[in-house]
């Protein structure tokens, strides 16, 4: 499908302002474990459990339950137990996602023209036999990958790229076949995925990014600028990468580690996808930057 720079520009503000997801608000969970359940109510059943602090976009309300999304499940929770964040675009009450948007408003047609008819290798780190780093509770880090390279492939076609996958599922890839691709293609740039994992110091947190050449630094530092200023995640900043998926690629490449799943509340952190959502931008923004500068 075709868009001309006008509707680019239309479809890009739109997202950027989430509103498929938050025009109703926001819910912030007020105790230490919320029950989430497949309807309005405590006679319906169980699906999963949220925890204090972790923000979630409102999907609807109804006689004292809000359903809320995140990238695992969709559920309802007593209203009792949140703080309602009403038009959340519109207050400065979160720093992280206020910042996203004011960026994206400021720069609607320059993140489009960045952006536009160039061709993007997005790398969702592991899969199938493979699956990554293992998260707090136990979860898998291909599933993390795959969620932020779904929500960046639609933000990055909405502005106009060509995006093309490592893999469409949860399937196994090799190393060399993932740079392989990105290489025939001709692609403008490779972004691999990744999420970090530390058991022994679980505390730990923050995002990084990877290179392994000279062409690929100024790549991962706007990136990796674009991440941080979206997110207020904290900045473990750029370093050399001698990763199979860079090392062979004869394109622009980077290796995000988009934070520590090893840490409990990261990992709840980046299971919203509000996060997810505020990940991507972050990383569009980059890019954006980055081609600009070219």
């Amino acid at each position: 499908m075709h868009l001309n720079k006008a509707a680019i520009i239309i479809l890009g503000s739109l997202y950027f302002a989430f509103a498929p997801t938050v025009e109703i608000g926001e819910a912030v969970i007020k105790t230490d474990t919320l029950n989430v359940r497949l309807g309005p109510g405590i006679d319906f059943k169980r699906v999963g459990k949220v925890y204090s602090g972790e923000v979630y976009p409102i999907q609807k309300q109804e006689n004292g339950w809000i359903q809320i999304k995140t990238t695992a499940l969709t559920g309802w929770v007593a209203s009792r137990y949140t703080e309602v964040k009403r038009n959340p675009l519109d207050q400065v009450s979160s720093k992280k996602k206020s910042s996203t948007f004011d960026s994206a408003q400021s720069n609607k047609s320059h993140t489009v023209n960045g952006l536009q008819q160039k061709t993007i290798v997005l790398d969702a780190g592991h899969g199938g036999r493979d699956s990554g780093a293992i998260s707090a509770s136990g979860a898998n880090e291909k599933i993390f990958t795959r969620a932020t390279v779904q929500n960046l492939e639609q933000l990055l076609t909405t502005l106009g790229a060509k995006v093309i996958l490592t893999r469409k599922d949860d399937r196994f890839v090799s190393l060399a076949g993932r740079a392989a691709l990105a290489n025939i293609a001709d692609a403008d740039a490779f972004i691999s995925i990744h999420y970090n994992s530390f058991p022994q110091a679980p505390s730990v947190t923050g995002t990084g990014t990877y290179y392994y050449t000279g062409q690929d630094k100024s790549l991962a530092r706007s990136v990796q600028k674009g991440m941080i200023k979206a997110t207020g995640a904290d900045d473990r900043g750029i370093s050399e990468g001698d990763f199979q998926v860079l090392r062979q690629n004869t394109i622009p490449a980077i290796l995000v580690e988009s934070g520590f799943i090893s840490n409990a509340k990261q990992e709840q952190l980046f299971s919203s996808s509000m996060y997810q959502k505020q990940l991507a931008s972050g990383i569009a923004m980059g890019l954006n930057d980055y081609f600009l500068a070219q």
